[in-house]
């Protein structure tokens, strides 16, 4: 061995004596003092809705932790309706022409009732050949044109399905009552305002019974939120013309919170 490999042999083993000296010299617990770390919540447990805990060095905070749940709901202010015509004929173009003739009749029996164009939309066209598999040939031909109608005046729904049916539309796919935009954003206003009077009311009630005295809200957050669902009404046969009565349901929305009062 030469003299370099010599240098850096012991060079090696004395390196490794350091490191080995320093890990065996680390000792976590001497660090405790003055450590300003995160230290583990104290005093009230949190399962009873309070806790108290130091974070950097700061003043402890004492914090009661409750949630609040809050709904609202109201009767539907919208519907949407979906309908159409069917035809058939052994000439594709005999049951399109059909076709659209009786749904150029709904569609002006339907307007006639004020419901505005815009409010109308196409959401199916189609023709389909009818086919005989036994003989291998084509036999005729369906055709189908279905629209929605938004309704805005749910005193109107029943007026507009016999009003259709009566002017020749042979299917209704059915009804989905749902919220205008401003409906909604009222029930949230209150959903929210009852969830958080239901929290406050909670942490009021500890502090009382603790006889401590609540100085502050230290967080808010949302746990869970429910929409309205739309919630439709089926109907797959055709309706007759006489008086289709048309009773609207409730639509709610749902909220959850967790909030932190502090406390002295």
């Amino acid at each position: 061995m030469n003299q370099k490999q010599q240098v850096a042999s012991v060079l090696a083993v004395c390196f490794t004596l350091i490191f080995s000296a320093t890990i065996l010299s680390y000792n976590p617990e001497s660090e405790v003092a003055g450590d300003n770390s995160f230290k583990f919540p104290s005093g009230i447990p949190p399962s009873l809705g309070a806790f108290s805990t130091t974070y950097q060095g700061t003043e402890a905070l004492n914090a009661i932790v409750v949630s609040g749940a809050g709904s609202s709901s109201a009767k539907a202010d919208k519907a949407t309706v979906t309908l159409g015509v069917y035809t058939e004929d052994e000439s594709a173009s005999t049951a399109a022409g059909e076709n659209a003739v009786t749904m150029i009749a709904v569609l002006d029996a339907i307007k006639a009732l004020g419901v505005s164009e815009n409010d109308i939309e196409t959401v199916s066209y189609g023709v389909y050949p009818d086919y005989d598999y036994e003989h291998r040939e084509t036999v005729g031909y369906r055709v189908t044109n279905m629209v929605s109608i938004e309704l805005n005046d749910l005193n109107i729904v029943g007026d507009v399905l016999d009003a259709a049916t009566t002017a020749g539309a042979n299917r209704v796919n059915g009804i989905v009552f749902g919220l205008s935009e401003s409906k909604i954003e009222e029930l949230k206003t209150t959903a929210y305002t009852e969830a958080l009077e239901v929290a406050e009311a909670k942490a009021e009630l500890i502090a009382s019974t603790y006889d401590i005295t609540i100085t502050g809200v230290y967080y808010v957050t949302e746990s869970s939120y429910t929409p309205y669902r739309n919630y439709p009404m089926y109907e797959t046969t055709s309706m007759d013309s006489s008086s289709t009565p048309i009773i609207e349901g409730s639509l709610s929305v749902s909220v959850n919170i967790n909030a932190a009062f502090t406390f002295e």
